[in-house]
């Protein structure tokens, strides 16, 4: 499937900034099921002053705000073909050990409620009759079950156990909770990004997110909890970390006073 996406985020100032300097993960993977045929990021009231790759891989785009406007527009925008793999991503394919995937993080450390969880899914696991791929779907429906979608419940500081003891969050919540378990038991485990074309053609206001789980065999296999299935072709990646921190699509510094607002339109679309 081609998929077509348009992303702006929009920044209002209530007094120009002395100055402004945003990180983008706004640029989709190259993977194997994943062909970026056109993909252009612009910016209206600053300017990109460095592109790089970080040590997952992904791309980074650094950009500067001109200190004399009161409005900044980052648009992205391009066609992304991508083919139904079954979530399988197939092999490691950064420097970073996979051992080291399977550490927590302040995000997605286990607490009480997600120590019992994990308990009994290392139960599960003697069980000769059950795989791993059956494991970590039945983890994945069970989070789904104890933390339940809901938007405004919780923030992007809001760790896996927090969403555990609200008993609801989004998908950065789900991820972090899955990828807790899922390494407690000795599984490598990644946070994905990215963009979800939905069953209808709405603007969405934030980008979308699931796990991966390297298993072996099949290398990096995808899980989004909040769905309940493994990504298909209407998933189109943007950058992999250990937790939301390393893939957060614009973050930034920001010297002067003053509020400001910010605004996000996405819209993804078969081509």
């Amino acid at each position: 499937m081609i998929n077509k996406i348009s992303h702006k985020t929009i920044f209002e100032y209530q007094t120009a900034p002395k100055s402004v300097v945003q990180r983008l993960h706004l640029t989709p993977l190259k993977l194997a099921h994943q062909r970026v045929l056109k993909w252009e990021i612009n910016i209206a009231g600053g300017a990109i002053e460095l592109e790089t790759v970080d040590h997952h891989g992904n791309d980074v785009h650094i950009c500067r705000h001109y200190s004399d406007l009161k409005k900044m527009e980052i648009t992205c925008c391009g066609t992304v073909e991508v083919s139904d793999t079954a979530g399988v991503s197939g092999v490691h394919n950064n420097k970073i050990p996979l051992s080291v995937y399977r550490n927590s993080t302040a995000l997605s450390m286990l607490g009480p409620s997600l120590r019992r969880i994990s308990k009994e899914f290392r139960i599960l696991m003697r069980n000769k009759s059950y795989d791993e791929l059956s494991i970590l779907h039945d983890l994945s429906a069970c989070i789904a079950e104890n933390i339940r979608y809901s938007k405004g419940t919780t923030d992007v500081n809001t760790t896996a156990e927090m969403a555990m003891e609200i008993g609801s969050g989004v998908c950065q919540d789900h991820v972090h909770a899955f990828l807790a378990v899922s390494r407690s038991l000795g599984f490598s485990a990644r946070y994905v990004s990215g963009y979800l074309m939905m069953n209808k053609n709405f603007v969405q206001n934030a980008s979308h997110a699931w796990a991966e789980t390297h298993i072996h065999g099949l290398g990096w296999v995808g899980f989004d909890v909040s769905n309940g299935i493994s990504p298909d072709d209407r998933y189109v990646a943007l950058a992999t970390g250990f937790d939301y921190t390393d893939v957060i699509p614009i973050s930034g510094v920001r010297l002067g006073n003053g509020g400001e607002e910010i605004s996000t339109h996405i819209l993804v679309s078969q081509q």
